[in-house]
């Protein structure tokens, strides 16, 4: 395995220190500090906060584009999988999203831009179903993701089986 580069390390730094004292509240020189950088080291790379947090949504970016390469062309498929993903919370991840999404004050609006269009572009292979029935899928699935995020109850797995098949039977027949 390959070593991480200075960047990563650097928005593995970041990232981390998001997550523990909220991204309103990091500074570069922590950030330098927590990543064994120098500041210069830093701002080589990163010149200013909303450029580290750009790299981290870049980032996120990364993770969004692998997931939805795997949804299925098949809408009955695509209707399970964006319910299954949405309910599929990994815990560090999802973590500094949560932390993101409640920094969207602490950074300049292109970058909360940029964060509200990455979350937006997880729904894009919802776009093959009809358009009111992709707006239920999407409504239904970020809506288990947020709860599961800030760690609201779940359905039961029986609940959420029958919730996914109502969604489903409304799945157009295919041509």
């Amino acid at each position: 395995m390959a070593r991480p580069t200075q960047r990563e390390v650097v928005l593995d730094a970041f990232q981390e220190l998001i997550v523990e004292v909220g991204a309103g509240n990091v500074t570069l020189e922590a950030t330098a500090a927590r990543a064994g950088v120098s500041k210069g080291g830093l701002l080589y790379h990163f010149p200013s906060k909303s450029d580290l947090f750009a790299g981290l949504v870049e980032r996120l970016a990364g993770a969004i584009d692998a997931a939805i390469a795997k949804a299925p062309a098949d809408l009955v498929e695509l209707v399970h999988w964006y319910i299954d993903e949405a309910t599929e919370v990994v815990a560090e991840e999802n973590t500094v999203w949560l932390a993101l999404f409640a920094a969207t004050d602490a950074v300049d609006d292109d970058v909360a831009a940029l964060l509200g269009d990455l979350f937006a572009r997880y729904s894009t292979p919802l776009d093959a179903l009809p358009p009111v029935l992709r707006e239920h899928v999407r409504l239904v699935g970020d809506g288990l993701y947020f709860n599961a995020l800030i760690g609201g109850p779940a359905p039961s797995a029986e609940h959420l089986a029958q919730i996914t098949e109502s969604l489903v039977r409304n799945v157009p027949p295919s041509a």
